[in-house]
């Protein structure tokens, strides 16, 4: 992976996958999305718990699928997982069709244009931003600590 400032790795979610354990292994941060409904939170919060954590990579979750029409169950979320000790993105990506349909013609959402396409790319500019301030000032306060 020398070259590459970034890598991104997409897993199985399974608590117990060799993928995961092999990617937190390597990584320096974990982004992990999950849907704001109970059961995805409950077991994304037995991951960190027992995957996450005892490898002591930072990490944030990233709610998806979040239904435009009920934020306050994205907010709920939230607020269950910071309850948890487990870090949430402010940002949250919203459920669009727009997705779906850029998808279906072979392009990202920021190249897709449609209904709620601009929401859609405006949810993952946040999202970006939040992590590429954060992921700035992880790498202030290591040069500060050197």
């Amino acid at each position: 992976m020398r070259g590459y400032g970034v890598v991104v790795v997409d897993t199985p979610p399974a608590l117990r996958s060799e993928a995961l354990e092999a990617v937190l292994r390597a990584a320096d941060y974990a982004v992990l999305p999950t849907p704001p409904a109970p059961l995805d939170l409950e077991a994304l919060v037995e991951t960190v718990r027992r995957a996450v954590r005892p490898v002591g990579v930072a990490h944030r979750v990233l709610l998806t699928r979040v239904d435009p029409r009920s934020l306050a169950e994205a907010l709920e979320a939230q607020t269950a997982l910071m309850e948890a000790g487990v870090p949430a993105f402010h940002a949250f990506v919203r459920a669009y069709k727009a997705h779906e349909r850029a998808a279906l013609e072979g392009k990202p959402i920021t190249g897709f244009r449609g209904p709620n396409a601009r929401e859609a790319e405006a949810d993952y500019r946040r999202v970006a931003e939040e992590l590429l301030r954060e992921l700035g000032e992880r790498a202030l306060a290591r040069a500060e600590g050197a």
